[in-house]
């Protein structure tokens, strides 16, 4: 039989939510989920379809960038081989999906991808297109 003390330690532990250290939100970070799901409306947003491989490495490349915002200044130096090894791919790869993504969502509707910029722009780059999502999400913040 447990004492009454025993019942307090087990509810609270029931109660207690553990987070590892990089999912914990500190400050002014937005927690993991909330952040993952600013992205994937971006993502959604721009009119990518979720079943291209761009798709989920655009997703990525954001998350990392908006954890480490130099990375936007070294993308094929650093972003995109950290995406690759993360999704089993070679960086050539990360890029041409990526790539590929942005122009399927640019030729089916180009007016809804040239909506999320507030500036013209005509088919964007990988560059532009994670530029603007970090910038809208910490902006949303």
């Amino acid at each position: 039989m447990l004492s009454n003390n025993a019942v307090i330690n087990e509810n609270e532990e029931k109660n207690t939510y553990h987070l590892p250290a990089s999912l914990s939100s500190k400050g002014n970070e937005l927690h993991t989920d909330q952040l993952e799901n600013d992205v994937v409306k971006f993502v959604q947003k721009l009119g990518i379809r979720p079943h291209l491989t761009g798709y989920h490495l655009l997703i990525k490349a954001i998350l990392l960038s908006l954890k480490s915002p130099h990375l936007l200044k070294s993308l094929t130096k650093e972003l995109y081989p950290m995406v690759a090894m993360e999704h089993g791919k070679n960086v050539r790869a990360v890029e041409r999906n990526m790539r590929k993504a942005i122009e399927s969502a640019y030729e089916y509707d180009p007016q809804r991808v040239q909506s999320i910029f507030y500036y013209k722009v005509d088919k964007p780059y990988i560059s532009e297109v994670l530029s603007m999502a970090v910038e809208s999400i910490r902006h949303k913040q």
